[in-house]
């Protein structure tokens, strides 16, 4: 560099730093490009994988969709459940009917603020939602035990191993306990829970009311049937005859059993078959718990409520209205009905309970 000016030297050396200088700087740009920075590091969804955080929102949107539409039908029933209260008198099956679905309202609720929180303590608040769960799930059925029981008043034993029946899915429905105190846990710290865990016996707990409503169904439907047919050719055709071809009574009795059956069957099928399914997420398996205990709350209250204004509205005894429901407390009466738009029927054994079923099939 002997030859070479000091000045041309100074520049050349200031040209190479500055060249270095800019390389330098290329890579943190780069790498904050890559990983921006997280803004709020404590939001629930941050925690989870992405499979998990889609079905926690699936599941959110589903169970505010199922609050918004539970409320709307318990304001909508309010006019009617008015003449309930006027035509009727205290009993278990009306303490049952207005239990059903405000525990069930209680229970969607508690389910939804697990969800959008803030929660505090995430065990305390799965133990109260399961609780009232079990709740609305014994009454609603309680409902169709009652009606049972009025269909086969003749048979004691008959309406035993239906209690009994009942008395078991009520046992297996505080699985539910369990599975909230240890499977349940927050997010982090944000305040927000989630079931994380898979607990084998739950689906016994979903099993037993799909198999209740089931035996329920069939024995109501072979009783009504198999009494119609009484004096006819009888046949396996018979058991398929029209409803309209029934007493009019007896055609309320069924064709509300089949709206309760079939609508409330699917989703607590499903709900089963999630629950039994242990390759998916945890939150999974009990994400349509919320909505299938408010569809089975509401359709049972909707069934036993229909039916009884209607017995409210046509039933006659003795050429007079009938403005009140006729109380037999458990023994068998014998009533003359007469029935609007139908002729008078002859004078039938029958029992008229307190959730206004009036089974009468045998004739006097």
């Amino acid at each position: 560099m002997a030859g070479v000016p000091i000045h041309q030297s100074l520049s050349s050396l200031t040209a190479q730093l500055t060249d270095a200088e800019s390389l330098s700087l290329i890579p943190p740009v780069m790498s904050a490009q890559q990983s921006p920075s997280i803004i709020n590091p404590s939001v629930y969804l941050n925690y989870l994988s992405k499979e998990e955080a889609t079905i926690y929102e699936v599941g959110r949107n589903i169970n505010l969709a199922t609050l918004g539409a539970l409320i709307w039908d318990i304001l909508s029933g309010l006019p009617d459940e008015r003449k309930l209260i006027q035509g009727g008198r205290g009993s278990t099956v009306l303490f049952a009917y207005f239990l059903a679905r405000p525990s069930a309202l209680a229970m969607v609720i508690l389910t939804v603020l697990e969800q959008t929180g803030p929660v505090s303590n995430c065990g305390l608040i799965a133990v109260i939602s399961a609780t009232f769960q079990i709740i609305s799930s014994a009454t609603a059925s309680y409902l169709f035990l009652r009606r049972v029981h009025a269909v086969y008043f003749d048979s004691k034993n008959v309406q035993h191993a239906f209690s009994l029946l009942w008395s078991v899915g009520i046992c297996a429905s505080c699985l539910l306990l369990y599975d909230a105190i240890h499977n349940y846990n927050e997010i982090a710290d944000t305040k927000h829970c989630i079931r994380q865990q898979y607990w084998a016996p739950l689906p016994v707990a979903f099993w037993i009311p799909v198999l209740f409503d089931c035996v329920v169904y069939c024995a109501i439907m072979y009783k009504i049937l198999s009494s119609h047919r009484t004096g006819q050719k009888k046949g396996w055709r018979s058991y398929f005859c029209h409803p309209k071809e029934l007493p009019h009574f007896s055609r309320a009795v069924f064709e509300g059993g089949q709206q309760y059956y079939l609508i409330t069957d699917g989703i607590n099928t499903n709900r089963f078959i999630f629950s039994t399914n242990s390759s998916i997420l945890p939150s999974y398996q009990v994400m349509l718990s919320a909505a299938t205990v408010a569809l089975t709350s509401a359709m049972a209250c909707r069934v036993y409520r229909n039916l009884l204004i209607e017995a409210l509205d046509e039933v006659h005894i003795n050429n007079r209205e009938l403005t009140k429901p006729v109380f037999a407390d458990g023994h068998v009466v014998n009533v003359s009905l007469s029935l609007a738009a139908e002729p008078p029927l002859p004078k039938v054994k029958s029992r008229t309970d307190s959730e206004g079923d009036c089974a009468a099939f045998e004739r006097v």
